[in-house]
């Protein structure tokens, strides 16, 4: 593949589509940047639009249970907050809302608006909210409920959604004749592969090894961290309560004893209702001890606490919390608590000998992937391997002794490689390669169509948001000082 790219790479140039952008740039007038102060409730500021932090959650929320979905089925384990930090969720979810803040920006400049007519149809076009094949009102109303979102909040969104696509609408992404051709020639390429899989290496691990990886990796193996506080507990009392006053409450909480879109009956989540109502009474209770703390009024209990033995609301409101600060009431199992952050204690690193056992095992794992590196880089020029046939980009096909994530990125890995011969390090394996023939397909486009559909679309939807970056102002309050 890459002998013959490099041969026509003339060819290959994919041309910018110049039209759409001169279009913008020619609607572009008076356009200005603007200064905000940072605010508490947003996360970012583009242009004249501000993302607030309900946003960014919901749109953090949104990308982290689809790689959630994604981890589960491949690997079979969820996925945790350290992972979803290291993946960078919270930048892709921050990155695609300054998107549509930037299209946002340039719908309203541009003159697009977006009626309540548009609103009204684009609810009515909704499943969610049908009955008989017709919108019903309670069901949206319901929804929302439900959802906890006021209507002037949820029907904003979808003004802004409708905003955004009326600009969307206007981005060519059908391929000409001319386009078609030049992207489907990675697609009609194919490569016949020899490769040979290494998964195993000698390793002879010593204890200076262990001392060296602990020196240089000490921040990973750091003691809990721990607080000097002050706590007042107010715990839920097992109190008697009268029938009249269990339902009274019932009825002005109804939103929140729902399943499937339909109300529970009272009866039948009667111990669920009081178990509520008396955490209810007992929070009143808390936030009134809360005021006499604030107030010296009364002192609490002074003790040390871990991030080990504490939930992760506690500790995150005490990380937020200067030394000194108060802490409202907070739930913890069956009690609300007052906190008094007294003193951050300093987080101490665990000595070598507590933590050998486990640095053992976390290099054992280094250790092996660098031996299995340094025995493919020795074998890449001169091993044969095993002929597996012709492979192409656009097509996944098994491998055997490799499951369907790793074929995908050993295509990956070849279809993009400058040389006919490499490797690819996996976590727990390696995998040679070497490109022995190529042809060029020339079979009939199909699915592969729409994809290449998909490549112009996102190649132009790539150059309009570049532009638009540059015409406003992005501002970043998640941004960390480096």
């Amino acid at each position: 593949m890459i002998t013959w790219m490099q041969k026509h790479r003339k060819y290959l140039i994919v041309t910018v589509w110049i039209s759409s952008i001169a279009f913008i740039a020619a609607t572009m007038v008076g356009w200005g940047a603007y200064n905000f102060s940072s605010s508490a409730s947003n996360v970012a500021e583009v242009g004249n639009i501000k993302i607030s932090i309900d946003d960014f959650n919901r749109q953090y929320q949104s990308i982290y249970e689809q790689y959630n979905k994604k981890y589960q089925d491949t690997l079979g384990q969820p996925l945790d907050e350290e992972l979803a930090k290291k993946m960078g969720l919270e930048n892709e979810a921050l990155q695609i809302l300054i998107n549509k803040a930037l299209l946002e920006n340039f719908a309203l400049d541009s003159g697009i608006r977006i009626s309540n007519e548009d609103i009204a149809l684009e609810l009515h076009s909704y499943d969610t909210f049908k009955e008989k094949g017709q919108f019903s009102r309670a069901k949206y109303e319901d929804f929302l409920k439900q959802s906890r979102i006021k209507v002037a909040e949820f029907e904003e969104l979808i003004k802004k959604d409708l905003l955004i696509k009326k600009i969307i609408d206007i981005i060519p992404s059908s391929l000409t004749p001319l386009e078609t051709e030049l992207l489907s020639l990675p697609n009609k390429l194919e490569d016949r592969v020899s490769i040979e899989i290494i998964n195993n290496a000698k390793i002879n691990i010593t204890n200076d090894d262990l001392q060296k990886y602990y020196n240089e990796n000490k921040d990973n193996y750091k003691k809990d961290r721990e607080f000097e506080v002050e706590l007042i507990e107010t715990k839920i009392q097992n109190t008697e309560i009268t029938e009249d006053e269990l339902l009274a409450y019932y009825d002005a909480n109804k939103a929140n004893y729902m399943q499937d879109g339909t109300i529970l009956q009272f009866d039948d989540i009667k111990q669920d209702v009081k178990k509520d109502y008396q955490k209810r009474e007992a929070q009143k209770d808390a936030l009134k001890t809360y005021n006499d703390f604030t107030n010296n009024k009364i002192n609490g209990t002074k003790t040390i606490i871990s991030e080990s033995n504490t939930n992760n609301e506690i500790i995150n409101a005490i990380d937020l919390a200067n030394e000194g600060d108060i802490i409202k009431p907070l739930f913890d199992s069956d009690k609300f608590i007052s906190i008094k952050v007294i003193k951050k204690l300093p987080q101490e690193t665990k000595s070598f000998d507590e933590v050998k056992d486990i640095v053992k095992k976390d290099y054992e794992k280094v250790a092996k992937q660098n031996a299995i590196k340094k025995e493919v880089e020795s074998k890449v020029n001169v091993f044969k391997g095993q002929d597996i046939g012709f492979i192409s980009m656009s097509q996944t096909r098994q491998i055997k002794n490799l499951n369907e994530f790793e074929v995908q990125q050993l295509l990956n890995k070849i279809f993009t490689s400058d040389s006919k011969n490499g490797y690819l390090l996996l976590p727990n394996k390696a995998i040679l390669y070497k490109i022995t023939e190529q042809r060029i397909n020339n079979k009939q486009l199909g699915k592969e169509l729409e994809v290449l559909n998909n490549i112009k679309y996102n190649l132009m939807e790539r150059a309009i948001l570049d532009f638009l970056a540059k015409e406003y102002k992005i501002i970043n309050y998640l941004k960390k000082d480096s």
